[in-house]
């Protein structure tokens, strides 16, 4: 998605996301870009940010994945660039973000569980405003912090569309580093940037209308050359000299069975979706009835 000189997309093993419904609605404080994205069960996931010119203010950007909170970034005046995010951190570790099926549960007691109101959202807000250095003394990494998210379960009613959820991967330690100084940021009244990611199963995302369906598999049985030559022989039918079937004529049944089972499934929805004209037929052959010449076909 792109805004103004900002873009931002979630990709897969460095492979941009498609994007479904890109709807932008602006505010005199926010600028908001929302769009659809197929998530993957297991699939390691990033969201990439890119600024296109030169500003005379910083930036600062900071990703949210289903609610939780990921450490910000800066830019300071002047930066061209592209920035991106991969995981969740603290100062000891690392742990990648990943899609995961989510795990529903009837228990009530969960239906109205604020944690679970951000799921299935990826969101990336962009501010700009002053970059101010401050000195600090840091000398290396804390040790044996670990990195705990909650990653319950939902109630099956506050997340109908929902088929996945993010999980965070194995704790990965960080080098140890030697800092003296950090960045602080102060956001000016120039509005805010936020691209929001909503993401789901791709099959879920085509029966909304979301996503256009996908005919891969129809158009590749549809090229399939199973070699269907007819040879004709004059002569009385002797079944005993009839070639042995192929090895691969069942499979040809149950493509052509398949195949027959669609048409079917495709004519009977058109049928449903028929209007009907009975009215309309009968006025015209109340119209027609005087036109109508009478032959008669009886012989002298």
């Amino acid at each position: 998605m792109i805004f103004g000189d900002l873009s931002a997309y979630v990709f897969i093993e460095g492979q941009e996301l498609s994007e479904y419904n890109v709807i932008v609605s602006s505010t005199p404080t926010e600028n908001r870009i929302t769009c659809w994205i197929a998530s993957e069960e297991g699939k390691k996931f990033g969201v990439r940010w890119s600024n296109a010119v030169k500003q005379s203010w910083g930036i600062r950007a900071g990703v949210s994945v289903d609610g939780v909170h990921c450490a910000g970034q800066k830019a300071r005046p002047g930066w061209v660039g592209t920035k991106e995010r991969t995981y969740l951190s603290n100062d000891s570790v690392t742990r990648d973000f990943m899609f995961s099926n989510i795990q529903l549960t009837d228990d009530d007691s969960m239906l109205g569980d604020q944690n679970s109101k951000d799921i299935g959202h990826i969101v990336l807000k962009v501010e700009t405003g002053e970059c101010v250095k401050k000195q600090v003394v840091k000398h290396g990494i804390s040790k044996n912090c670990a990195l705990h998210v909650r990653e319950g379960k939902v109630h099956e009613r506050s997340k109908k569309a929902c088929a996945h959820r993010v999980i965070f991967g194995e704790e990965v330690p960080l080098q140890a580093r030697r800092s003296t100084s950090h960045t602080s940021f102060k956001p000016d009244k120039r509005p805010t940037t936020v691209f929001v990611f909503k993401y789901t199963r791709l099959d879920i995302l085509q029966a909304m209308g979301i996503a256009p369906s996908t005919s891969k598999n129809s158009s590749n049985e549809e090229v399939i050359d199973y070699g269907d030559d007819i040879e004709i022989v004059d002569g009385p039918y002797e079944p005993s000299k009839l070639p042995l079937p192929p090895k691969d004529i069942k499979p040809r049944i149950q493509h052509l069975e398949t195949k027959l089972q669609r048409l079917r499934a495709q004519l009977a929805s058109s049928e449903e979706r028929k209007p009907s004209r009975v009215k309309l037929e009968r006025e015209v052959s109340r119209r027609q009835q005087a036109a109508v010449e009478v032959l008669d076909l009886t012989e002298d």
